[in-house]
Parts: structure tokens; C-alpha cells; sequence
């Protein structure tokens, strides 16, 4: 390494124990131009990192500090959960992520990569709420898929009742609630979802201190909830006197979750603490859940015929161990080429756990916080042997000074953040129970039909309103395709990217928001 270059990495080390990472919820996707889009929250400010958006290879360069965070005029809640998918428009990078605010609403940002790697807005206004009026828990999860450009998003997330429930967007109907995939009213915060066309999707949350559900769409436009490794009983759905037991689905009342407790085997480190949930898909259909466990370590778990199996672990140089038990983390994954990405605080670092193929897991890194490819000039080459190693000396001593002073300025900033968002989280407080009326994504926009995963009903000009329960009508067996017990969750995988249409703000109500660069190189002021 030239003299040059190992002083500069030596400030740079310096300049991250000033200013360390302080991770919050992360989140990540593929694009197809390059390295995974990794976000992060700044658990010190409350903003929302990003990787720089030209990454190539496959690994993301994440400056992990304000130089590389979005600006937004409807500021995240420190804590949020984050979602975001992105797409190549045009050969541009476009990212849509979703997080809270102060007043746990749902926000909705669009950006796209300008040439040195930052994202700028994609839209005037570019991040607006798309959430109002629908109850949302306040440390719900987040997760969301792309489903093209008619079927538009959904964004999956928890209820007041914490039942699992979708936000869809498409460009003929705007954002709208529809309804819950799941009643069942879940002990666990992290979503993760993933696809292989609109019609099969598969969603993954946490249940509780013992298990994991999932939720997979069928044909005919019902989920299927199954639970592992405690499965449920099956349910009687007939609408006469007979008794036609048939698997739980999202229609299924929550007292009719019950467990059949003929489970042998337990989730390794899984006590239901656990603040992130990751799901992957390999090229022969089978899923894969990710999960930090309470004892800091990674585990897998992987679908098997007739369901689902703990997985053998890695060496620590792949998978190393979690800086905290049950921790924050991301995943995405690239079905055709088996690859799968998890990103995790290790070592007070944001660090890469890589899969490169099938059975093939990397030794994992640290994500690199700035491009360090640096070519020696010929000045550096003319150095003596004599010169360059007191050069080699000088560095390391000044490196250590370096170091010792920064873990003392490390420790001190440490007890300032902590200080600061204390004091942040009493503001926020105050100004959550000021805010007697939530903001509207559109002024005078009506709330949209929602259906709870408790009760069911609908938000009428701002009323909710109960129905009646009662089964659906017709005949369960004519209306619902299931597979045996064995083949009850057909496995699926992640579409490619597809480019999208977006809502957003017009001045006079809802338009369509250019689909490609052109377009929006045009609509510029």
C-alpha cells in the first residue's frame, strides 16, 4: 500500500471514530445496475442513510454519515422501520422507500441516482404520506414489493390490532387499504415479503416468542397463513351445518388461531425479540428466512417439502457474530444467480454477509465507506527503501496516536448521542399528543375503505364503521384451491424489476408521475 494512501485510511479511521455508526432500522433491495441499495437509520439524528447509488460490483460503498442521507420535508420518527424497492428507468437508478413519522403514518419517498452516485428528488414534492386516516401500530414493520406498472406497490405492515394488512398503490386507484392478510393479532414487529408474479406472494412476520408465520397468496386471491415449526389446526370455513376443516386463510377469525402442539423441534435463538426478519428465494423455488437470534449469531431456516427445517450455520468469517442480540438487518437477494445479500452491524461496522452461489457463502466485510482505489504516482515509486520504511514507521506511530485519542472523542460523542435522542424522543412525544388531526397525503381526499384485522368494517368520511361477521357466502370448497398438508405453501421467487408508475401531488389533485428520466428531465422547472 503506498505512504499516501495508508495516511489517508488511517484519517479516515480516525474521521469514523468521531463520528460512529449508530445503526437503526436498515433496509435493502437489488436494482440490476450494479451493487444492492442498502438505507440505514442513524439511530444518533433520526436520518435515513443510503449507499451511494453508481455502486458497482457487489458490494455497495455506504458513507454511512449525512453526505449520503435523504433530505425530507416529512421527517422519519427516530426508530422507524424502513422499506424500499428500486428499478433501472431509462438506465437510472429509481428507489421508492417508505418509513414513519412522528405521528406513525406511513411516508412514501422518491428518488432517482444523479451521475456522482447521490439520489435527488424524482418528483415536486417527492415524499408524501400514504397512510392517512388507516390505523398503523406504531412500531409496525415495513416491507414492500413492486408489482409493475398496472399492478403498481404493496406495502405490508401492522394495524393498531397488530394484524397484517396491505397498502396498495396502482395509477388507476391511487393508495388505498386492501384489507389484511392475516387476522391474527402477532406478538412480533418485522415484515419481510417477496414474489414471483402479482398472483404469488409470500409474506413472512414473526408470530411470537416461539414461532413464524407466513402468509402466501393464492390464485383465486386469498392467503394461506401457515406457522412453523408450531403448525396451526385447520379451521371449519363451510357456510352450512357440516363440518368441512380446510387450512386458516386471511378470512379466518383470530380466536380460530389455534396451535397443534405436535411441534419436535425450536427456533434456535428465536425468542420473538427479533428486530428484523429476512426472506430469499434459490433457483429451484425453495424460500429461506434470515433472523439475528438472541444469541447474536445468524440462522437460516429453509423450506423443505411439506415445510420448513433449521439450516446448518456458517463459520463466523462468513456469517460473523451481531454486535447486539436479535439486531436490525437487511437482505435481498438475485434468484437467477443464487445470490443473496444480508447486511449487519459487526464489529461497529456495516458489514456484508455475501452468498455468491448456491452453497457458497464469501468471507464477509465490512461495506466500504468511500472508493479507495488510488493509483501510486511516480513521485511515491522514486522513494529509497530507507525513506519508505520511515515513512512505514512514522505512520504507524502517528496511527496509534490517532486511535488512542479517537476511542477517548468515540466514548465522549457516544454519551452526546445518547443524551441528544433521549431528549429527541421527549419532543417528539410532545408533539405526537399536540397533533389532534393527522396530515392528508391530498387535502380533501376522502380516506379509503380499510378493513381491520380485527373488526370488519370501513372508514366512512372519517367514521369507522362495523359489519356484521359473518362467513362469506357461497361454497368454501368451489371457491378455495388448496393443496395436501404437504404442498400447502408453494414456493415462489422475486420478479425482476419492472418499471413503475408513482403517485404523487398534483395542484389540483392526483396525477401521474412521469415513468421515465425524459419525462422527468422534462417536467423540471
Amino acid at each position: 500500500m503506498a505512504p499516501r494512501l495508508t495516511i489517508f485510511a488511517l484519517l479516515h479511521v480516525l474521521v469514523w471514530l468521531f463520528d460512529p455508526i449508530a445503526a437503526g432500522s436498515l433496509a435493502a433491495w437489488s436494482t440490476g445496475l450494479g451493487a444492492p441499495q442498502l438505507i440505514m437509520q442513524d439511530d444518533a439524528t433520526g436520518k435515513i442513510f443510503y449507499s451511494l447509488c453508481n455502486s458497482n460490483g457487489t458490494s455497495p460503498i455506504f458513507p454511512a454519515n449525512e453526505t449520503a442521507s435523504f433530505n425530507l420535508d416529512l421527517p422519519p420518527k427516530n426508530g422507524t422501520s424502513l422499506a424500499g424497492i428500486g428499478y433501472a428507468n431509462d438506465g437510472v437508478n429509481i428507489a421508492a422507500i417508505w418509513y414513519l413519522n412522528d405521528a406513525s403514518q406511513i411516508v412514501e419517498a422518491l428518488w432517482q441516482c444523479d451521475p456522482t452516485g447521490h439520489f435527488i428528488p424524482g418528483s415536486t414534492p417527492n415524499n408524501w404520506i400514504v397512510s392517512s386516516g388507516q390505523p398503523v401500530n406504531s412500531s409496525t414493520g415495513l416491507s414492500a414489493v413492486n408489482l409493475g406498472a398496472q399492478s403498481g406497490y404493496q406495502v405490508y405492515f401492522h394495524d393498531d390490532h397488530m394484524a397484517t394488512s396491505i397498502l396498495r398503490y396502482t395509477t388507476a386507484d391511487g393508495w388505498r387499504t386492501d384489507g389484511n392478510i392475516s387476522q391474527d393479532a402477532v406478538k412480533t414487529l418485522p415484515i419481510n415479503a417477496g414474489f414471483t408474479d402479482n398472483n404469488k406472494i409470500s409474506v413472512v412476520y414473526g408470530r411470537g416468542p416461539s414461532n413464524i408465520e407466513v402468509s402466501t397468496l393464492q390464485q383465486n386471491g386469498e392467503w394461506v397463513v401457515t406457522l412453523f415449526p408450531t403448525p396451526l389446526n385447520l379451521v371449519d370455513r363451510d357456510s352450512d351445518n357440516t363440518t368441512t376443516l380446510l387450512p386458516v386463510t386471511n378470512d379466518t377469525a383470530p380466536e380460530d388461531f389455534t396451535l397443534n402442539t405436535t411441534a419436535n423441534w425450536a427456533l434456535e435463538g428465536w425468542d420473538g425479540s427479533a428486530k428484523g426478519i429476512g426472506l430469499t428465494f434459490n433457483d429451484d423455488s425453495t424460500r429461506n428466512i434470515f433472523y439475528i437470534g438472541n444469541d447474536s449469531l445468524l440462522h437460516q431456516v429453509s423450506e423443505t417439502s411439506g415445510g420448513w427445517q433449521a439450516s446448518s450455520g456458517q463459520s463466523v468469517q462468513s456469517w460473523p457474530i451481531a454486535d447486539s442480540p436479535s439486531s436490525q438487518f437487511a437482505s435481498t437477494y438475485d434468484f437467477n444467480r443464487n445470490q443473496v445479500w444480508i447486511y449487519y452491524v459487526s464489529g461497529g461496522n456495516v458489514t456484508q454477509v455475501y452468498r455468491s452461489g448456491k452453497n457458497s457463502w464469501e468471507p464477509a466485510a465490512a461495506l466500504r465507506t468511500f472508493n479507495d482505489t488510488v493509483i501510486e504516482s511516480d513521485e511515491d515509486s522514486d522513494l529509497s527503501t530507507g525513506a519508505k520504511a520511515g515513512i512505514g514507521v512514522g505512520v504507524g506511530v502517528v496511527g496509534a496516536a490517532l486511535i488512542t485519542l479517537g476511542a477517548f472523542f468515540f466514548l465522549r460523542r457516544r454519551k452526546r448521542s445518547r443524551e441528544a435522542h433521549r431528549q429527541a424522543e421527549t419532543e417528539a412525544e410532545a408533539t405526537s399528543a399536540a397533533a389532534d388531526h393527522p396530515v392528508s397525503s391530498f387535502a380533501g381526499s376522502p380516506a379509503p375503505a380499510y378493513s381491520s384485522g380485527v373488526m370488519q368494517g370501513q372508514w366512512i368520511d372519517g367514521q369507522w364503521i362495523q359489519a356484521s361477521q359473518t362467513k362469506p357466502e357461497g361454497q368454501w370448497q368451489e371457491r378455495y384451491s388448496y393443496a395436501p398438508v404437504d404442498q400447502q405453501q408453494p414456493v415462489f421467487h422475486e420478479m425482476a424489476s419492472q418499471e413503475h408508475t408513482h403517485e404523487m401531488p398534483g395542484d389540483t389533485g392526483r396525477r401521474e408521475l412521469p415513468t421515465n428520466h425524459t419525462e422527468l428531465e422534462e417536467g423540471r422547472p
